[in-house]
């Protein structure tokens, strides 16, 4: 059991913990494979299968539920400590809690942060205080070891050494276990000064004497009945170990096991208990018999528990668990944890499909290893030839299919769970008929138990086929299919006799070389059915009906700065679930962007925001709002969404606009100059004839023409004679000649914004022209009633400006101080800022983890038109 430390470490450092963390678990495993491999003398799988068969059913059951009271009477200390701080959780909740988190901790333990974390997350979701539940969670992983250290003590001072088979390893143990009692001591007095406990809560005591005496105690009681579940797995296999040098092998292994840190000290203690007992003079198919049961009892039987105790325990917590986690890496003590809550949260999940995988995992070992002479006789008298047969060859087509399963389980797919739960019953059955494999069968069936309690988290659609997460589980399942055929083509190469047609009961080699015709089979059918059931649905451009209902939603209740862009239909529309508010959105890669924040009534707007991340989630995209201005901010902070500034909007209030004033000169000069130049003003309200669209696609072509470019989507208006319908077209005329316009974008509902898209003119308009299209639009807003009209976006102007910001920030500020070779950043703010309007913020709204210049380049190639568009520049 590993702690977190509590002093901030330096990148520097941080880099040599990670380093530390993959390599001492690696020269451990390598240590224990050498000892083991040269002190144990062989490996007889078929007496290791005899044995285990030979357990007594009722003995194990027994064994199994003193596993379960065992890692139960772990949490007696979560609710020690939560007393002593007056956490508001009633114990039997707390007891809950704390099963489930060391259940997963057992075996899934990274430094200490899985059992740690899973109670942080449900503390978060309980509202428990930060400060209180981080102390609990102190207190609670610096106590554990004590029994340890205490049940060193004990049985060095009754004389219970460990067993070992030389000398140089018995005086090596015992410097292990001497080291290990230094911890007892160090935490009565470490634990009494005021500068180490500095993570506990404000005015709060430090740990009184009594309750240091309660968590020794228990921590104690905890790790003998660890060790008592090992005795009687040992027992139960035919390991007789006297209780004395079983205690002292036991605790220097798992000091061992916790020193590698690996979850559940997997291999490390395994083979430093098999070398110590095997050198003890007991037999290496009994011991290792029950090193596997003790592995099922107190590991893999109390995770498949915490499995069920604990579905739903996280389930829609997302949004405060963000929130509680973002500020618990500033606490002193577990600053360190780094985990995503979203990791965290859905760890079950996670879970189940590392099971589910491991059934498929099961299913081809169970093939590869043949069956003991008993149960050929029994499956003989009772089975025909043919339901063996077809039972092996389906079992191994089946744990194939699994293997693949635990990608869309992991992915939440609703389809990868109404195929798995049937095969996996199934697969059950066929462990029976095959060979009468119960313990198989019933491991089968508690997985296909469990997924069906968590049957309502299975809500996604389709998952991404080309993302790392999917290629790490197909090489998973590709590792597991070729040792398979290693096994079935070693097979083969070592039998004489080999023959591919020859049926019989006991004839394991050919029936093994016929399997790998189901493994390749079922390698392609999931390949394929992967290619189809798991495709994102096609997404379905609004028509005229549906347009005209999102234009009644922006009339009642406002479009914001972009609502009136969906009319480009270049843009999917998203209702939420009440079917008040509706969002624009588009997608690309892996993305789905929305333009703006949602439109409906301000108090469905968190919701509906809520409603596109579910709906993106099930498609396994990651949704992006893309310009949400500063008033929405804090719906996407508490929905668990990072933010990056843009630039700012500038807006002017149209009751302060007038052609009087320095403030508005060039806007004045230019509505002077327009009489010289015999320039005329006209608004024209739809629909619009044939000839003036005729006018309008002529100005807009020798624009286009003379700046080098072609039209932009998403966020930016397009030259479409259906778009510039939906809305009055400004229009310059010079002696008549149409030489300039503009679309004008109504402002919708009572606090709208008015505002121009496309302004385009011919290229031999007078200077000024403009200038004077934009006062006389302000002038007819303001005439209309309407309250502000908005100047568009700066885009990067304020961001990242100051030493603090962060660095995707920092880096845009570059851009906006020296890119202007490349777009005039500094120019367009300096032109909209003599019109001193305000300013607002514009963001970009993303999960957390989305790197946000890959995010940045997407939306770029959605405004081009698309990648292809935005990679070739035409």
């Amino acid at each position: 059991m590993s702690t977190t430390d509590t002093v901030p470490v330096s990148p520097a450092r941080r880099g040599w913990t990670a380093y530390l963390r993959w390599l001492v678990p690696i020269a451990f495993l390598a240590l224990v494979g050498a000892l083991v491999w040269h002190g144990v003398d062989e490996f007889d799988l078929p007496r290791i299968q005899r044995t285990l068969l030979q357990v007594p059913t009722l003995p194990a059951l027994g064994v199994g539920a003193l596993a379960l009271v065992a890692v139960a009477f772990t949490g007696l200390v979560d609710v020690v400590i939560a007393r002593w701080l007056g956490l508001p959780m009633p114990a039997g909740e707390m007891l809950r809690l704390a099963f489930v988190a060391n259940s997963l901790a057992n075996i899934l333990n990274l430094s200490g942060a899985i059992g740690s974390g899973v109670r942080l997350l449900a503390f978060a979701a309980r509202k428990v205080e930060l400060a209180r539940g981080a102390a609990l969670i102190g207190l609670q992983v610096l106590s554990l070891p004590l029994g340890l250290s205490v049940l060193i003590v004990i049985t060095l001072a009754l004389g219970s050494r460990p067993i070992t088979p030389g000398a140089t390893t018995h005086w090596v143990a015992l410097a292990v276990l001497a080291a290990a009692t230094a911890y007892l001591p160090a935490f009565f007095v470490l634990t009494g000064r005021r500068r180490l406990m500095r993570w506990l809560p404000g005015g709060r005591e430090l740990p009184p004497l009594r309750l240091k005496l309660a968590l020794t105690a228990l921590s104690f009681v905890d790790w003998v009945l660890s060790a008592a579940v090992l005795y009687g797995c040992l027992y139960l296999a035919g390991a007789h170990v006297k209780p004395g040098p079983l205690l002292g092998s036991f605790a220097a292994a798992q000091t061992l096991g916790l020193l590698s840190l690996i979850p559940g000290g997997f291999g490390v203690f395994d083979g430093l208990m098999l070398l110590a007992l095997s050198s003890g003079g007991y037999d290496n198919a009994q011991v290792l018999a029950g090193l596997f049961l003790f592995r099922i009892a107190y590991y893999l039987l109390p995770l498949l528990a915490g499995l069920y105790l604990g579905s739903g325990m996280l389930v829609g917590q997302l949004p405060g668990i963000a929130r509680a986690t973002a500020r618990l890496q500033t606490h002193p003590l577990f600053g360190v944890l780094g985990l995503p809550a979203n990791l965290l949260a859905g760890f079950g999940i996670r879970v189940l499909a590392m099971l589910t995988f491991g059934a498929g995992l099961l299913l081809l070992a169970s093939a590869a290893i043949p069956a003991v002479h008993e149960h050929t006789v029994v499956v003989r008298a009772n089975l025909p030839l043919a339901a063996v047969e077809g039972s092996y060859w389906l079992s191994v087509l089946t744990g194939v299919l699994l293997l693949g399963l635990g990608r869309g389980i992991d992915g939440r797919l609703r389809v990868a769970y109404n195929l798995a739960q049937p095969l996996l019953i199934f697969a059950a059955v066929l462990a029976v008929t095959k060979g009468l494999h119960f313990g198989e069968a019933l491991f089968l069936l508690a997985i296909a138990a469990l997924l069906r309690v968590r049957k309502r988290e299975f809500t996604q659609r389709a998952m991404s086929l080309t993302s790392l997460t999917t290629f790490t589980w197909l090489a998973g399942l590709i590792v597991v299919v070729c040792a398979f055929f290693a096994v079935g083509v070693g097979t083969m190469l070592g039998d004489d006799s080999f023959d591919l047609w020859y049926f019989g009961f006991g004839e394991h080699s050919s029936r093994i070389v016929r399997g790998l015709f189901a493994a390749g089979l079922g390698v392609c059918g999931y390949l394929v059915w992967q290619s189809f059931a798991v495709r994102r649905p096609s997404l379905k451009l609004p028509d005229h009906a549906e347009l005209e209902r999102a234009r009644e939603v922006y009339r009642e209740h406002g479009g914001g700065e972009f609502g009136h862009l969906s009319f480009m239909r270049d843009k999917h529309l998203f209702w939420s679930g009440d079917h008040r508010t509706v969002v624009a959105y588009a997608a690309v890669r892996d993305r789905l962007v929305a333009l703006g924040s949602p439109c409906g009534p301000e108090g469905a707007i968190k919701r509906a925001i809520l409603d596109f991340r579910q709906f993106a989630d099930a498609q396994d995209r990651a949704p992006v709002f893309y310009e949400v201005l500063e008033p929405d901010l804090s719906l996407y902070h508490d929905l668990g969404f990072d933010l990056f500034k843009l630039g700012e909007l500038a807006t002017i209030r149209l009751d302060e606009f007038t052609l009087a004033g320095k403030r508005w000169e060039d806007l004045r000069q230019a509505v002077n100059r327009s009489v010289k130049e015999q320039l005329a003003f006209e608004m024209v309200e739809p629909p619009f004839d044939t000839v003036l669209m005729t006018e309008v696609e002529r100005v807009s072509d020798a624009w286009l023409a003379d700046k080098g470019a072609h039209e932009k989507s998403f966020s930016l208006g397009r030259f479409d004679p259906d778009y510039l319908a939906w809305s009055p077209l400004a229009l310059v005329r010079r002696s008549g000649e149409l030489i300039a316009f503009a679309n004008v974008l109504p402002p919708y509902g009572p606090n709208g914004t008015a505002s121009v898209d496309l302004m385009r003119h011919v290229d031999d308009a007078p200077r000024g022209t403009m200038d004077f299209l934009f006062a006389r639009v302000m002038q007819w807003a303001k005439e209309q009633g309407h309250a502000t009209f908005s100047l568009g976006m700066a885009p990067l102007s304020s961001v990242g400006d100051n030493p603090y910001a962060r660095i995707n920030e920092r880096l845009a500020a570059l851009a906006f101080q020296y890119g202007g070779r490349f777009y005039n950043y500094q120019g367009l703010r300096r032109y909209k800022e003599k019109f001193q309007p305000e300013w607002t913020g514009s963001y970009l709204a993303y999960p957390r983890g989305l790197w946000v210049p890959g995010l940045l380049i997407d939306i770029a190639a959605l405004v081009s038109g698309g990648y292809r568009r935005f990679l070739s520049g035409r």
